[in-house]
């Protein structure tokens, strides 16, 4: 029997709403790139990961810079302790440092990983098999990782980087208090991420996105540059993702490869195909049913290990992905919340001059 007279709950929903924003903007990323434009990502923690690694150098070289301090070495042995202190006293008591360095980590990896998934498809995308890009992508969020874990310089190789903290850790003293303004900024960016996605979606643009999925061969016909137009809508999804990854590691407080792996992924693909493909609120639908998930089992998992169970129950997460996964794939293919067929006020319009 699980005990849930240890938990805090008002702690809990804290995380729970702070961890459903990060994932509702991958959610939001992924569906954008598949659900509307067809594109077939299967890097997506290659591009969080991005906005991660990209947190970390601007916490451990620009921050003390900005500050006015010089910037240690953090990956080296002998300043390692002292450029770990010296992030966490900047971050407990020079806001100005702390958020000009968020603001610049958020700009540097939008426009990192963007440029990465604009690249990447404008070369592979000029194949007919489009899925090529996908394997592309799945391998080299691989390669990435492997390289950044073994290359010292960039977050100290298999150590990682510690003393991400949150902002607003500057401004108060009260730990709960930074942590729901936290909360707060993370769900504001992931509503600005989903409005932005649906007036995306609802403009010309979006609509020529859907065109390419349906049928690019056609759209491709009528003089349209298909591979450029998955290349931006590509650049797009990245740079959001990338967003996520900033915020991935402010919440945690590390940056890691260990993070980054191919299980990240698949969680993000399975929000994307329960909630339904190019319905954003279908996102956040799935990425909310994830994130309950992932609290139960890993809640469950601490009880059970406490009760002196020997099973690792956080395994049995991936199990239950796959089992959604293959459910909604062979049942519900289009999702929880199917795609609205009107995304757009043209049919009003159009429906009004017919009447005439």
């Amino acid at each position: 029997m699980i005990d849930l007279s240890n938990i805090d709950f008002v702690a809990t929903t804290i995380a729970l709403l702070t961890i459903f924003g990060i994932w509702s903007i991958m959610a939001i990323s992924l569906n954008l790139e598949y659900g509307v434009a067809g594109i077939p990502n299967f890097g997506q923690a290659l591009f969080v990961s991005l906005g991660a690694y990209t947190t970390g150098v601007m916490y451990s070289r620009v921050m003390p810079l900005l500050a006015g301090h010089d910037a240690l070495d953090p990956c080296d042995a002998d300043t390692l302790a002292s450029a770990l202190q010296l992030r966490s006293d900047i971050a407990q008591s020079m806001p100005v440092a702390t958020f000009v360095t968020v603001a610049i980590a958020l700009v540097v990896a939008m426009f990192i990983s963007g440029l990465v998934g604009y690249v990447m498809s404008l070369i592979t995308l000029r194949l007919k098999e489009e899925w090529f890009l996908a394997l592309v992508l799945l391998v080299g969020g691989e390669i990435i990782r492997i390289l950044v874990r073994g290359y010292k310089p960039i977050i100290c190789a298999n150590s990682g980087i510690a003393g991400i903290a949150q902002p607003f850790r500057s401004i108060t003293d009260d730990t709960q208090l930074g942590t729901i303004l936290f909360m707060v900024m993370v769900l504001v960016l992931a509503l600005i991420v989903y409005w932005y996605s649906e007036r995306l979606i609802r403009s010309p643009y979006g609509r020529l996105l859907k065109a390419v999925r349906e049928n690019d061969a056609v759209a491709q016909s009528l003089g349209k540059d298909v591979v450029r137009i998955r290349a931006r809508v590509m650049f797009i999804g990245s740079a959001i993702a990338a967003v996520a990854g900033v915020l991935f590691a402010l919440n945690l407080g590390l940056v890691s490869t260990n993070d980054f792996v191919v299980t990240l992924t698949l969680d993000v693909w399975v929000m994307v195909v329960l909630g339904g493909l190019g319905n954003m609120r279908g996102a956040l639908l799935g990425a909310a049913v994830i994130t309950l998930l992932r609290r139960v089992t890993q809640v469950a998992a601490i009880q059970l290990n406490q009760s002196g169970v020997d099973l690792e129950f956080n395994f049995v997460r991936f199990i239950l992905l796959g089992i959604i996964l293959l459910i909604m794939l062979r049942y519900r293919p289009q999702g929880l919340l199917p795609e609205s067929r009107r995304t757009t006020v043209a049919h009003d319009a159009l429906l009004t001059d017919a009447n005439k």
